[in-house]
């Protein structure tokens, strides 16, 4: 009998801790905005909240936003795509925003003049 409720609990725990994975957004947008002929750099960052049970902190979005323009403080961020996931386990989650984009400095843009010495 031992055995058995020694079996099950074994049972129940691993199938109890398992992970599921999401992805509940993807949006892209600021592709008009390249100019032909522009130097573009490429640019990343990741934001995540990890919870149990329950959400805490939820601007983890706002960070992700913030560091993005922090990587191009002289120019703009253009062609964004925008991921929003989340990892699921037992009583936790980690909700995570990926932001990719590339950044068209000022002084590069096409057309843009130098200044002369």
């Amino acid at each position: 009998m031992n055995a058995r409720i020694l079996l099950g609990l074994l049972l129940l725990g691993v199938l109890s801790t398992g992970c599921t994975h999401s992805v509940h957004q993807l949006t892209m947008g600021g592709l008009d905005d390249i100019p032909r002929g522009a130097h573009l750099h490429p640019i990343e960052v990741e934001a995540d909240q990890h919870a149990v049970v329950a959400a805490g902190d939820t601007d983890f979005s706002d960070r992700a936003v913030g560091l993005l323009a922090a990587k191009c403080p002289r120019g703009r961020i253009v062609g964004i795509e925008a991921r929003y996931s989340t990892s699921l386990s037992f009583l936790s989650y980690t909700n995570r925003m990926k932001i990719t984009g590339y950044c068209l400095r000022e002084d590069e843009e096409p057309g843009a003049q130098t200044a002369s010495r």
